[in-house]
């Protein structure tokens, strides 16, 4: 009897792991992507749950009585490993957003082309930075990291200990901002010199206005535009380090509002 109760909270263990785990990479950057097979992320999420349940065993609260109160407790660490997935997806659009500003001012949102990665229609520009940037994500290795920081939530936060409060939902708000924040570091040098370029082109207009600046003004910002983009690049091996950091910052308050 003794040792049908061990197995029996073993596998409990193994399911509020599996639940966190396979939530956090449904919604994860890359690898919760379409383009990887079911199959992969199937067998990946059970080699993860595998390895950590022997580590957080001990740890784990006793099996609730119903059906219940075990499905709740399942749901709620589902919910905390979707959370975090998503946290460290909303980083990645604020590279959409810098190259999408840039794009309105090149005159390059006229071309829009399908991103496999985020499966929907995007800016030529904003699909390159975005290309760019998890390259530069996976050279720093944030995706390993993101899942070493899903593996020390259970050392924080133990299996059946979720308990969400108002504090969880708003750590969205924080997030939100830094991406913000970051999406306009990264486009404001490439879209204030075009800006200028605008107003200059602009004045030539009232002052010769036989030129017809439509048709000389759009190759002169494409070219001074994907010069200034060229120029910046290196901006984006920052935004994925500071991706990579703002990961870990929004477990933490996470972890802070699940408590």
């Amino acid at each position: 009897m003794d040792n049908f109760a061990v197995r029996t909270h073993d596998f409990y263990t193994f399911i509020l792991v599996f639940a966190r785990v396979s939530c956090l990479l449904v919604a994860a950057p890359l690898l919760g992507n379409r383009a990887i097979p079911h199959m992969v992320k199937a067998g990946l999420c059970l080699l993860l749950s595998i390895a950590i349940t022997p580590m957080v065993t001990g740890i784990t609260g006793p099996v609730p009585e119903n059906l219940i109160l075990f499905a709740g407790t399942v749901l709620k660490d589902g919910l905390f490993g979707l959370a975090l997935g998503y946290l460290a997806r909303i980083l990645f659009a604020a590279v959409e957003m810098a190259g999408y500003l840039a794009d309105t001012q090149m005159g390059f949102t006229f071309a829009n082309i399908f991103n496999p990665f985020t499966e929907h229609q995007e800016s030529l520009l904003s699909s390159f930075q975005y290309q760019v940037t998890m390259t530069v994500y996976l050279i720093l290795n944030g995706h390993l990291i993101l899942l070493g920081s899903v593996v020390d939530s259970f050392k924080a936060l133990a299996p059946g200990t979720v308990s969400p409060n108002a504090s969880f939902a708003l750590t969205v708000v924080p997030m939100l901002n830094q991406m913000f924040l970051l999406g306009m570091r990264v486009a404001m040098p490439a879209v204030g010199v075009l800006l200028v370029v605008d107003v200059a082109f602009g004045l030539v207009a009232r002052m010769v206005p036989q030129i017809n600046i439509y048709i000389v003004g759009m190759p002169a910002k494409i070219i001074i535009g994907m010069s200034i983009v060229a120029m910046l690049l290196p901006m984006l091996s920052m935004a994925a380090s500071q991706m990579i950091a703002g990961t870990t910052i929004g477990m933490n308050a996470l972890i802070g509002g699940a408590k």
